[in-house]
């Protein structure tokens, strides 16, 4: 591998330190490929992909997945290790030093019973509860990672379930995620 030496990184520090050092063993199983043609294979920067392996924080989904493309890893199999990293990381730090339950979820979620934790939306909850009083559908999209399903579940739905508009109350709730194939499922 040419350029700059990598910085060591211990796997056995934490789920994002073996996350990033299993990118860096494939990176190095595909040929060493250098950070530049890494780059121009996956589209996203030098920086960005160098960071995903330092294993400082773990990287986004998106970035793995065009990281691994690069090197020819499979996707599938990088997209369940991520996931592992993500929850193994929330679990790691959602108990504070004093043994309190932090706020703070990672990357993971928050679920609907979080809502009591889940604060800083109230603007865009309100909004959705104003679009849903006027309309009867709403979507909600944005990119990867930027907090749709928590705002979903533990913003929206909570506020419907103890909203007291009979036009706006819902009989059901039904969360439904397409997957890798919308039109079969």
């Amino acid at each position: 591998m040419a350029g700059r030496r990598e910085e060591p990184v211990d796997p056995a520090a934490g789920p994002v330190q073996r996350f990033a050092f299993e990118l860096r063993k494939l990176r190095t199983d595909a040929g060493g490929i250098t950070y530049r043609s890494l780059a121009e294979q996956a589209g996203y920067g030098v920086t960005t992909l160098s960071q995903a392996a330092a294993g400082e924080k773990l990287p986004t989904l998106p970035v793995v997945l065009a990281y691994v493309r690069a090197c020819g890893g499979e996707e599938a199999q990088w997209q369940a290790r991520w996931r592992q990293a993500v929850e193994e990381s929330a679990g790691a730090g959602a108990e504070g030093e004093a043994g309190a339950e932090s706020p703070y979820r990672g990357l993971a979620r928050f679920e609907t019973g979080d809502s009591g934790r889940f604060f800083g939306r109230e603007q865009f909850t309100d909004d959705l509860l104003d679009l849903l009083r006027r309309r009867r559908f709403a979507a909600v999209f944005g990119p990867s990672g930027s907090g749709k399903s928590s705002l979903l579940r533990a913003g929206l739905i909570p506020a419907l379930r103890h909203c007291q508009e009979p036009g706006l109350r819902p009989a059901a709730i039904r969360i439904l995620t397409p997957g890798d194939h919308p039109a079969r499922t």
